[in-house]
């Protein structure tokens, strides 16, 4: 498996005053921007999350990274799990669409995206414990995520520029 290019987004610290630096310091959580489209293969589909896509890793509360830290074990499957969540989509490589993409696993129910979270985590650390406890934690607390995104009023980010007929490319 290739790991995908990101790109860290700096927190504002720079210019503001010592509370505030110090506030960021503690509370902020670093997000990260796909550079390059990323292909993943799960279930015999090849899906892409694509460029310009930005995320935070896994969403585990700060006080417990001493145990389990967002960027690690739990970062891949964070960042296909927050596309799901996102957009309630991912693109899947489709040689016979006009631009080689379609979307696909369509689902507008979070549940099928925590499970898969729960099965990309076990296929990609080999970690059956901590991804079931990271799924037991997503069906407990991913509901606010949930609903947060289906809030937002965020344009599809186009894996081929928005040539597959979203509204904006990447």
């Amino acid at each position: 498996m290739s790991m995908p290019i990101l790109e860290p987004i700096p927190i504002k610290t720079k210019g503001h005053p010592f509370h505030i630096q110090l506030w960021r310091w503690i509370t902020a959580i670093r997000s990260w921007k796909v550079v390059e489209n990323w292909h993943y293969n799960y279930n015999g589909h090849e899906y892409v999350i694509p460029k310009g896509f930005v995320f935070d890793g896994a969403s585990i509360p700060r006080p417990l990274w001493f145990l389990l830290s967002p960027t690690g074990l739990l970062f891949i499957p964070g960042l296909i799990h927050d596309f799901g969540y996102r957009f309630t989509y991912l693109w899947e490589v489709d040689d016979t669409a006009e631009c080689g993409y379609k979307k696909s696993l369509v689902c507008t129910k979070r549940g099928p995206w925590d499970v898969m979270f729960h099965q990309v985590s076990k296929e990609v650390n080999g970690t059956k414990i901590i991804s079931a406890l990271a799924h037991l934690a997503l069906m407990i607390g991913g509901s606010k995520a949930w609903k947060d995104n289906r809030e937002r009023d965020e344009q599809d980010i186009c894996p081929n520029e928005g040539k597959c007929g979203c509204k904006s490319g990447s």
